[in-house]
């Protein structure tokens, strides 16, 4: 099985919108206006597509379809995703198994609860 990012914008917005656990209700046009200046990309695994990607900067994060949690990653992704000098991010709280996975990839946790890894 190949997991891999894809530039499918649209698709990656629907499918990242669906596979949110939202802390609040947020309708799917509000969602796309917070995203709009994020660079999106479809997470593919073979020929579908089970979450989203969304970096803005040095800041990245991921929504992946239920179903896929805990499968989804590989190290060629996790590669790719984690490029650059900096990434930050933030792991939803219930989602303890990624905040382990990071933790492990050499993330530290700042006072603001962002995880940070410099390479």
């Amino acid at each position: 099985m190949t997991t891999q990012l894809v530039d499918d914008r649209e698709t990656a917005l629907r499918v990242g919108y669906e596979a949110t656990d939202w802390n609040v209700p947020v309708s799917f046009e509000d969602y796309r206006a917070s995203v709009k200046d994020w660079i999106i990309k479809a997470i593919k695994r073979d020929d579908k597509v089970i979450g989203a990607a969304y970096r803005k900067d040095d800041e990245i994060h991921v929504s992946i379809l239920p179903e896929w949690r805990r499968v989804w990653v590989t190290k060629g992704l996790l590669k790719e995703l984690f490029s650059g000098p900096k990434v930050t991010t933030r792991v939803t709280r219930g989602h303890d198994y990624m905040y382990d996975i990071l933790k492990r990839l050499g993330f530290k946790e700042t006072d603001g609860g962002m995880l940070v890894k410099e390479n």
